[in-house]
């Protein structure tokens, strides 16, 4: 039978679990750290959801797209103003991105050019070299969606970067001019019709 806590065990911290013998500075670290990824799993998720381009993922598909990238440190939030300003701040956007090998680099241009979406990496090669791919940009607007992938030069300071053809396509021509984005050419690459939608 279960043991029932009242609420003064509970403040007491009488119902926590057995001692495990761990620093409380280091416990207390591990704990910010789970707090933090629940946290920012949760924001990246509600924000996937809002894209048409994602609604038919499934659950499963959440460790890849977010949880995998998020815990290799390949998932970027950005608040307004640039700082998260308080515990009710809302993101303005984030961006998916990793850092990869040649071979994850032939990898990612395979499925581009079968036309895949969204790109799926292995968990070893989100960050397994030094080509830098943004793979997705997700912002309310096209404003916020420049914003963000000029902020992103920040985040990666080596290495060249690679730009997927959705992010191309998320804002014009001119931003990503001024960004000094090149085009990748793929001969076989299928042509995009006018009225096909990102989201």
């Amino acid at each position: 039978m279960a043991k029932k806590l009242n609420e003064s065990q509970l403040e007491a911290g009488e119902a926590s679990a057995p001692s495990t013998g761990i620093d409380p500075e280091i416990a207390a670290k591990i704990s910010a750290v789970r707090t933090h990824i629940r946290e920012s799993f949760g924001k990246a998720v509600m924000a996937l959801m809002m894209l048409p381009r994602y609604r038919n993922q499934t659950l499963a598909d959440l460790q890849h797209l977010v949880l995998e990238p998020m815990m290799r440190d390949r998932v970027a939030i950005a608040y307004p103003g640039g700082e998260k300003t308080g515990p009710l701040a809302d993101m303005a956007g984030l961006a998916i991105w990793a850092s990869v090998s040649k071979e994850a680099d032939g990898r990612i241009r395979e499925q581009i050019q079968a036309g895949t979406f969204p790109v799926r990496l292995k968990a070893e090669d989100w960050n397994s070299g030094d080509i830098n791919w943004l793979l997705d940009v997700v912002a309310p607007d096209q404003r916020t969606t420049a914003n963000v992938i000029a902020n992103f030069k920040q985040v990666v300071k080596e290495g060249s970067l690679r730009l997927h053809p959705i992010v191309t396509r998320l804002v014009d021509a001119d931003t990503l001019q001024r960004m000094g984005a090149e085009k990748i050419s793929h001969p076989a690459s299928p042509s995009v019709p006018e009225n096909a939608t990102v989201n």
